[in-house]
């Protein structure tokens, strides 16, 4: 079992993460967070919006009383991807990552995120 920063710590180094967050979506706050190479993004204001993003989704989903639970997201941008994924194990957290779309591959920064995101307890 690692701490929130080791995790973070280790997402920032998979090649093409530019930042990663842990947050804690019912208080808004950062409970660890890691900045990489090339960030330029205010992760404060980053978290807030994906709180939101991540409470309205969760809000849908209850309303439309799907069996199914929220996985991850995608935000696709001209220079970045931002996943998005609730932690299963600790309620109200998630796991914010931006990725350089030029260097970071999508499919192993998506993994590294579910290993994280299976630690987070």
């Amino acid at each position: 079992m690692k701490n929130l920063q080791e995790l973070t710590d280790a997402l920032v180094a998979v090649k093409g993460v530019q930042a990663a967050a842990i947050v804690d979506y019912e208080s808004g706050m950062i409970m660890s967070a890691s900045e990489g190479r090339g960030n330029e993004a205010d992760l404060e204001v980053v978290m807030a919006g994906g709180t939101n993003i991540i409470r309205a989704q969760q809000k849908t989903l209850s309303m439309l009383q799907h069996n199914d639970t929220l996985r991850d997201i995608l935000i696709t941008l001209q220079r970045q991807y931002h996943l998005l994924c609730p932690c299963t194990q600790t309620q109200n957290m998630f796991i914010y990552l931006i990725l350089d779309r030029q260097t970071a591959n999508l499919a192993i920064c998506r993994n590294a995120m579910f290993c994280a995101e299976a630690m987070v307890s």
